[in-house]
């Protein structure tokens, strides 16, 4: 006997109602779809403002490394000592060249990051550094600074197990 042997009237009418009760689910396609465009609405709009902010405030962005290693503080030291301090293009990709400087003759101590612009940003005010001063000038005003950048916009510098590593975000004149 079938299990769907069905022995009475009343048994498939109660069948009957069973199956009719079962309802279709609802088409929710459309509401997939709305919830989906106002997602990606919103993402797009937040992507916006924080590339917005970013750009208007890169001080307080966060996309990379606080700390430039520059290399051996020995080895750089004596570079240094002969040749003067050492230009970099900003390492952070915000237009903002430093030298890297020593003074002393601990190369464990007396480093500095400073920034090589005094009074214009641009690329015809870059410092440049006199060796036989020993001073920093500034093209644009033809005003000097001393080798340790007093005057200037410089950055800490720490040496660690022999690497010197210089804070380009905690820039202060």
């Amino acid at each position: 006997m079938s299990p769907f042997h069905i022995e009475s009237t009343a048994q498939l009418r109660t069948m009957h109602d069973v199956l009719m009760s079962i309802r279709r689910p609802p088409n929710r396609g459309p509401l997939i779809l709305i919830a989906s465009v106002v997602t990606l609405a919103f993402a797009a709009v937040l992507l916006f403002l924080v590339v917005r902010f970013a750009s208007r405030n890169p001080e307080q962005v966060n996309l990379g490394p606080r700390v430039f290693r520059v290399g051996s503080a020995a080895r750089l030291a004596r570079e240094v000592d002969q040749r003067g301090p050492f230009l970099f293009k900003d390492p952070l990709n915000r237009e903002r060249e430093v030298y890297i400087q020593h003074v002393g003759e601990d190369p464990e101590e007396g480093w500095s990051g400073i920034r090589a612009y005094a009074s214009r940003e641009t690329i015809e005010c870059l410092l440049r550094w006199e060796p036989d001063r020993r001073r920093f000038v500034d093209p644009c005003t033809s005003q000097s600074y001393p080798a340790d950048g007093a005057g200037l916009t410089t950055c800490p510098a720490r040496v660690e197990r022999g690497v010197v590593s210089v804070d380009l975000r905690s820039a202060r004149r």
